[in-house]
């Protein structure tokens, strides 16, 4: 299955080894690192990892979360608050469906965020949904290493709701964002507001992200904006492909 754990600045090296031996003990892979701890990371993570080097030694670094998805399909956030930024919420056990029918046959990832202080906004707004992970109310903060490997297990064993998604001809979050700027633009040649553009750019994007975009939908769009766009900018058909 072609699904990323993705852990966005993590502060102890030894929740990233012992992230890496709960990925490999769950028949995973593929483990991206978004700003790490200072160098010396990798060495001092061996010790929780344990016989899971070689996902240690492979684990991606990046130095931004939008490059890090980049090329995945579908992305889910975890975390235990919420709020007004925080509205894509799935059930947890559906939220893993996705991830597990996604993964078949493109890439879907799941976000972890800061031991201290878990995702900021900015992180799930380049996410398409955000999931809590079931706990007691009394205490509902979880270790980041325990979080993985709750996560792992859930996709590991396929023990959840099926949640009946297509995952098919999906388009990545590069092309998403690609599309997403083709289509500013048309409405930006349509000469609104500064502050209605970002307000249509929020909506369509909340929209697009609920069912997964499709190659063929992104093509539309594109078309869409481009036919706009030769109406509205002069010569704009000779300048762009």
């Amino acid at each position: 299955m072609a699904i990323a754990m993705i852990l966005v600045e993590p502060e102890n090296p030894d929740n990233i080894g012992a992230a890496a031996r709960a990925i490999q003990n769950m028949g995973l892979r593929d483990l991206r690192l978004v700003a790490p701890p200072p160098p010396g990371w990798r060495e001092k993570a061996k010790k929780m990892a344990v016989n899971a080097t070689s996902v240690l030694a492979s684990a991606r670094v990046y130095e931004d979360l939008g490059t890090a998805i980049a090329d995945c399909h579908f992305v889910v956030a975890t975390t235990r608050r919420q709020g007004m930024q925080r509205r894509a919420f799935l059930e947890f056990e559906e939220a893993m469906a996705r991830v597990r029918t996604s993964g078949r046959r493109s890439i879907s990832a799941v976000v972890f965020g800061r031991e201290s202080k878990g995702l900021k906004n900015e992180d799930l707004l380049l996410c398409d949904w955000f999931t809590t992970i079931p706990s007691g109310p009394e205490y509902a903060s979880i270790n980041l290493a325990q979080a993985i490997m709750i996560v792992c297990f859930s996709i590991y064993t396929g023990k959840v709701r099926a949640a009946g998604y297509d995952a098919v001809t999906k388009v990545s979050k590069e092309e998403f964002e690609g599309i997403m700027a083709r289509f500013n633009e048309a409405v930006t040649a349509l000469e609104y507001k500064p502050e209605i553009i970002l307000r249509v750019d929020r909506t369509f994007r909340a929209m697009l992200k609920r069912g997964g975009l499709l190659k063929s939908e992104g093509e539309m769009i594109k078309g869409l904006s481009r036919r706009i766009l030769e109406r509205t900018v002069p010569k704009y058909s000779k300048r762009q492909p």
